[in-house]
């Protein structure tokens, strides 16, 4: 009886220790399969994630420096004319201003005269000419010197000429110092000495003038004239400068 007792009590044993095992055995397989499983979805995963990777590339994106123009702005120095007035003294030399009055002739006088006896009756000369041989003539004229200031030597020439024409007789150059604001009278004179009746001192005579020499001063006076001048001036202005900002650059 004892000995079936523990024929009976060691296969119980046996039987519990089978149980055992089985659920150790078991529990070994969940986790081994827990464990296959998530090795497989992860593989799995990886695998779809590698794919997805693959057609949309992730770009690699660096900072760099970029160039640029841009416009500075500096001071500069800017060089221009500009017409300036100052005052200048010009001097030139004027005629002396003057006047002509009462210009006359004032003497034609025969010297000597002469006849001709054109016909004799009983020897005595019944019809004769009288002719002048020797003439004296003379004009006149006053000049006033309007200076306030200076004098002068005028020359007037004089001319004398056959009444009705233009044909010069005889002339004569006569020269008078003449100081400011004075008058001075000038004259001329001529003698015409000739023979026979169709000579020039027997003929009409009248006189004419002119000033041949006129004394001139220098007049100065104060003008405004015109120079270019350079000038100076400080300016803005702009010039292109290469300047660099950051941007991001991808592959």
């Amino acid at each position: 009886m004892d000995v079936v007792k523990k024929s009976n009590g060691k296969k119980e044993h046996e039987k519990q220790h089978e149980k055992v095992e089985r659920k150790s055995y078991t529990w070994l397989w969940i986790i081994f399969g827990v464990v296959f499983i998530i090795i497989f979805l992860s593989v799995t995963l990886t695998g779809r994630m590698g794919t997805f990777n693959s057609g949309t590339v992730t770009p690699k994106c660096r900072n760099v420096q970029v160039p640029y123009e841009s416009q500075e702005e500096y001071m500069k120095t800017e060089y221009y004319t500009e017409s300036v007035p100052y005052t200048d003294t010009e001097c030139e030399n004027k005629n002396i201003a003057y006047s002509i009055n009462n210009f006359r002739l004032v003497a034609n006088n025969c010297n000597k005269e002469q006849d001709v006896c054109n016909k004799y009756f009983l020897g005595i000369c019944s019809d004769k000419t009288t002719f002048c041989v020797d003439r004296t003539i003379s004009c006149s004229l006053e000049l006033r010197n309007l200076d306030s200031e200076e004098r002068g030597v005028w020359t007037v020439h004089f001319n004398f000429y056959e009444v009705g024409t233009s044909k010069s007789i005889d002339s004569d150059d006569s020269s008078n110092l003449v100081y400011a604001q004075t008058t001075n009278t000038i004259m001329g004179v001529a003698r015409i000495i000739s023979s026979g009746v169709e000579g020039n001192a027997n003929k009409q005579l009248s006189c004419s003038y002119t000033v041949s020499n006129i004394p001139t001063k220098q007049v100065c006076k104060d003008v405004i004239k015109y120079r270019e001048v350079q000038r100076e001036r400080q300016v803005t202005a702009y010039r292109p400068v290469t300047k660099y900002k950051t941007e991001q650059k991808c592959d």
